[in-house]
């Protein structure tokens, strides 16, 4: 039989678990400082590893009563921006060049993105762009983008924080979520090879693998007009 005193200690345990992605994030930091841009992907991968199963184990674990002391929430947004914000802006501003000012207006739309108590609704949506940096600094270095249109795409989704439209969350919104998380699982596959192979990367396994942004796109955009027109 589980004691209580035990499922105490792993809904403590599941705090733990995520508060290892501030330690990821802090060594992506310096890894891309010291020039090792590929190793800082894989560091920033590993913390989105954490990311994907700490808040399922969270609600099994029911951890909000069981270890109330610590906030679970505050801390999945503090190690969130580190490892979705921080880190990856870093990186894009080491690796494709983009100006410092570009990567503080990043900075600061995303501290007030994760600081918005509506940021995530009752139906399982993000509101507001919901701080995707790694993919989007990945993406403007392995598509070799000028530093002019990087940051005309870097502000525009840090516009973007700040307007009220809902994004799916691949692994809790309802609507066609089986095909959303087939398609997300083989996206997952993609990203793993384009960081072993990196810069030697073919065309057709980088182009292919923009499929899944553009279909979580248009779906948060179809479920969007869909609601107004409800």
């Amino acid at each position: 039989m589980v004691t209580k005193d035990f499922k105490k200690s792993a809904a403590y345990g599941v705090h733990i678990f995520t508060a290892l992605g501030a330690g990821l994030g802090l060594w992506a930091l310096i890894l891309t400082f010291n020039g090792s841009f590929q190793k800082a992907l894989w560091v920033l991968a590993l913390s989105t590893v954490i990311d994907s199963v700490d808040g399922t184990l969270a609600r099994k674990l029911n951890i909000e009563v069981l270890a109330h002391k610590i906030d679970g929430v505050l801390l999945d947004n503090i190690v969130d921006y580190l490892t979705w914000t921080i880190a990856p802006l870093f990186w894009g501003y080491m690796t494709v060049g983009i100006p410092i000012w570009v990567v503080l207006v990043c900075a600061v739309a995303s501290v007030l993105g994760f600081s918005n108590t509506q940021a995530k609704t009752e139906d399982h949506f993000f509101k507001g762009f919901p701080s995707y940096w790694n993919f989007v600094v990945l993406y403007l270095y392995l598509l070799n983008i000028s530093v002019l249109f990087s940051s005309i795409i870097l502000l525009v989704f840090a516009a973007a924080t700040f307007i009220p439209i809902k994004y799916i969350y691949p692994s809790r919104t309802v609507f066609l979520r089986p095909l959303t998380l087939v398609l997300g699982a083989v996206f997952t596959v993609q990203i793993i090879l384009l960081l072993i192979q990196f810069n030697q990367a073919p065309d057709i396994l980088l182009y292919s693998s923009l499929v899944f942004p553009v279909y979580y796109f248009l779906l948060s955009f179809y479920l969007n007009l869909r609601n107004i027109e409800d």
